[in-house]
């Protein structure tokens, strides 16, 4: 696998299409991070789209491209907040008000997809509320796939350190989502 950091070269070379490769490698990372924020999958999306977008017009200033992965989440999350602060501002409109009807309710509490929905919110939850250092490893590994010497390469840690750190998150996680993880 290609390193991040050769891909943004590539990119500042003049390869626009392969800014695509990292979107494809950081995109489910990004909308995590945007969700753990907003809680709103949709909201989400948008403020990735928006971090994606304000890395790729800033990806020049990035003094370390190594770190690629890392200051890309960072964006995501202060876009996610922007665009929270944006909505708490902006008045809602009620249903009644916009001239249609509230959309039925057809999901119920027994249906697979709703529960697993309703998991995959729990744990994403539970992962926020991880201490920065473990929630940054998890991300890394489980939501963008790397393997544990790339995240300790990413991060500047020793390997030994990023699996303690994915052991102890894993540990924190077992406990506080019972019954969603083993």
């Amino acid at each position: 696998m290609q390193a991040d950091a050769e891909i943004v070269q590539a990119v500042l070379g003049g390869d626009l299409g392969a800014f695509a490769t990292l979107v494809g490698r950081h995109e489910r990372a990004v909308w995590a991070t945007a969700w753990r924020v907003l809680r709103d999958d949709h909201a989400a999306a948008d403020a990735g789209q928006e971090a994606f977008l304000r890395a790729f017009h800033r990806l020049g200033e990035l003094r370390r491209p190594e770190q690629f992965g890392v200051w890309l989440l960072r964006i995501a999350r202060r876009e996610a907040i922007r665009l929270a602060r944006r909505r708490a501002r902006e008045p809602s409109r009620s249903l009644d008000e916009a001239g249609t009807n509230p959309p039925q309710d057809h999901h119920r509490d027994d249906d697979p997809a709703t529960r697993l929905s309703a998991d995959a919110g729990e744990l994403l939850a539970a992962v926020a509320r991880l201490p920065e250092h473990e929630r940054l490893v998890v991300t890394l590994h489980y939501l963008e796939g790397r393997s544990v010497a790339e995240v300790a390469v990413a991060l500047g840690r020793p390997v030994g350190t990023v699996t303690k750190q994915l052991s102890r998150a894993i540990q924190r996680l077992k406990v506080r989502t019972k019954g969603v993880i083993g």
